[in-house]
């Protein structure tokens, strides 16, 4: 079955004669239309790979066989969240030749997926082309009417956001794509987790409360450190309600001193290591005033007029033992 050469973007492709039996590699051929492509480049990503990670590389004809342990995935998770950055698409395989012989008649081989940026590009490409705006005053030729309606390009549409298991899918990227499945939920693939030393079967690998995934896209900490800031509190303690987001009312688990007062948010070392200073001195999340406790989300946490960094400094010029 042959299928056909359509235009995504700034790429031009011919797709591919696939048979579903008896076929060899030789008998699948792509080619990119543009005179620097004219040698395609091929990659197959086996169900082992996808199960460890890897990394796909740019402007390559990929072919990825999804893992039947996987029952569902999301686009967004399967190549690594980079949808946002990069430009990639790909499509859905038909399962079967009825299948196939179905996509074949709406005009394209299998279900789209096309990346945010590259819906957005597309997008602003149509705005671009747009052509004049039909009026009743003018315009009346056969030419100026068709030039008001959508062409082919515009019909292509995103359509998969869901990948499933046992599947088989292509996809080019314009940048490389960090791909792989995601056993433990956590919201990064495998080949993130092996890129971070995650664990990819523990959704939370460092156990501060917070899941990997938050850590990585969300809050900017690190999935395999309770307390990535080193400021001795631990991240799912510094990030309360553990949503990967710094909100109002907790300090900042990737930064040791988030009210920026000199003084750090839990205890860390000072004087050259000799010496244990800082805010929340007991380390549970908890200003506590009457435990000689400094509030590390106020630079002035009895509203005294003094700064709590010079609190501790006449603390310690006066000989104090719990500045």
């Amino acid at each position: 079955m042959q299928w056909m050469t359509i235009a995504l973007g700034t790429m031009s492709l011919m797709i591919i004669v696939y048979g579903f039996a008896g076929v060899s590699p030789r008998q699948i051929e792509g080619r990119l239309l543009p005179s620097a492509y004219r040698e395609p480049k091929w990659m197959t990503v086996t169900h082992q790979e996808m199960l460890s990670g890897v990394t796909i590389p740019a402007d390559t004809h990929v072919i990825i066989h999804m893992p039947e342990q996987v029952s569902r995935i999301t686009r967004k998770v399967t190549f690594g969240r980079k949808g946002d950055e990069y430009r990639y698409w790909g499509y859905e395989f038909p399962f079967d030749l009825e299948e196939a012989d179905r996509n074949n008649r709406r005009g394209f081989p299998g279900k789209l997926f096309l990346s945010e940026a590259e819906r957005e590009s597309r997008r602003q490409k149509l705005i671009t082309e747009r052509r004049r705006t039909f009026s009743v005053f003018r315009n009346l030729t056969d030419e100026d009417l068709n030039e008001t309606r959508a062409g082919p390009r515009s019909l292509i549409r995103h359509e998969v956001e869901i990948l499933t298991g046992g599947r088989t899918y292509y996809v080019m990227s314009e940048e490389p794509l960090p791909v792989g499945v995601d056993l433990d939920g956590d919201g990064l693939n495998s080949a993130l987790e092996r890129a971070y030393s995650s664990d990819p079967d523990v959704a939370d690998t460092d156990g501060d409360g917070i899941n990997d995934g938050l850590e990585v896209f969300r809050l900017g900490s690190h999935p395999t450190k309770r307390d990535s800031d080193g400021d001795g509190i631990i991240d799912g303690i510094e990030d309360a309600n553990r949503n990967g987001r710094f909100e109002p009312g907790e300090t900042n688990a990737t930064r040791w001193d988030t009210d920026r007062d000199g003084l750090c948010d839990g205890l860390c070392k000072v004087n050259k290591g000799q010496d244990l200073r800082g805010e929340d001195k007991n380390l549970n999340g908890i200003y506590e005033p009457d435990d000689g406790e400094y509030d590390p989300r106020k630079v002035d946490s009895d509203d005294d007029g003094i700064l709590d960094e010079h609190e501790v400094y006449l603390c310690v010029i006066g000989g104090g033992d719990n500045c």
